[in-house]
């Protein structure tokens, strides 16, 4: 660990062995911390967190750069907070005027050409590097983000226990806020990931991982985002500075599509958006109705219905959705 050089650094060394004996490695946290440690050091040298110091470095750090990004808000508070429960009275909370505010990446509604495009060729991107599992893993993991809409941690953390073809349904456990819930698949997906599924029993026997990586573990976040990218570019499709997307962008494009349908087929959109929402493992129907919210950049006739509930759609954040 990288001294402290305050009269902070005492506390904040305490602080950061609490976080570390509940299996938080805290890196990023750390860096501010070190970063607050300094400027106290040569602003007064404070025992405390004051309020001199603690806004001091805020603003500093807040003008260090032109994102939006606040994540270094929440371990200085939680540090104010550790302090206050180790016995220290004058202790300083940042404010609500450095409002946490988090990267929100811009969501891309594909095309069904595109996606028709992205698994043609996915199915031969697979064959050109000999990872073991690698022909069969990222074609169906595609494959079950875009027919079920879930979210790209919930598909990579899928337990091959949890996985029941034979019955027709996945269990999604531990999903955000531990929104457990239980996905039906197509008689389509079925027979495609019990095709998938014989050949990579065959490569890991024992895999504890429904879509493993390479080693037979869990396939990494990094795999994942990597491997799209890569497919969608060699696929011709657009990828520039300002059209970035994502496997996430499967779930979008899940939740568009179904109001879509039900508009084509003369259904109860409000009607439906519920079952969508559980479907999904939304905490509200507010965060569904986000979708409405996007649809009418991409099909103009959605229009009339978007106006009518302008008041129901709020800001969500994108991990919500």
């Amino acid at each position: 660990m990288k001294e402290f050089v305050s009269n902070l650094g005492p506390s904040m060394e305490g602080f950061l062995e609490f976080k570390h004996a509940l299996g938080m490695k805290y890196q990023a946290p750390e860096f501010y911390l070190h970063e607050l440690d300094r400027y106290n050091f040569s602003h007064g040298n404070f025992d405390s967190l004051t309020k001199e110091v603690t806004e001091g470095w805020a603003f500093e750090r807040a003008a260090k750069t032109h994102s939006e990004d606040r994540s270094w808000v929440p371990p200085i508070r939680e540090f104010g907070r550790y302090l206050i429960n180790n016995g220290k009275t004058d202790v300083y909370i940042l404010d609500n005027k450095f409002v946490v505010r988090q990267y929100h990446a811009e969501v891309y509604l594909m095309t069904e050409d595109e996606i028709q495009r992205f698994f043609e060729e996915c199915d031969r991107y697979v064959l050109r590097v000999n990872y073991p599992g690698r022909p069969y893993v990222f074609p169906a993991l595609f494959r079950f983000m875009y027919c079920c809409g879930v979210r790209s941690a919930e598909a990579r953390q899928l337990k091959c226990a949890d996985v029941h073809l034979i019955n027709g349904y996945v269990d999604i456990l531990w999903a955000k806020a531990h929104r457990d819930r239980r996905l039906f698949l197509s008689d389509e997906l079925i027979l495609y990931l019990n095709d998938y599924n014989a050949a990579i029993q065959k490569v890991f026997p024992n895999r504890e991982y429904f879509f493993p990586g390479v080693y037979g573990g869990i396939c990494s976040a990094n795999a994942l985002a990597l491997n799209f990218r890569h497919i969608w570019q060699a696929a011709g499709l657009r990828y520039d500075g300002k059209v970035k997307p994502r496997a996430y962008d499967f779930r979008h494009h899940f939740a568009c599509s179904n109001i879509m349908r039900w508009s084509s087929e003369g259904k109860d959109v409000h009607a439906m958006l519920p079952y969508l929402m559980r479907y999904m493992g939304h905490s509200s129907l507010e965060s569904t109705y986000y979708y409405i919210h996007l649809i009418p950049d991409y099909f103009p006739k959605y229009r009339d219905l978007t106006s009518s509930m302008e008041n129901l759609i709020p800001e969500v954040d994108d991990d919500e959705v």
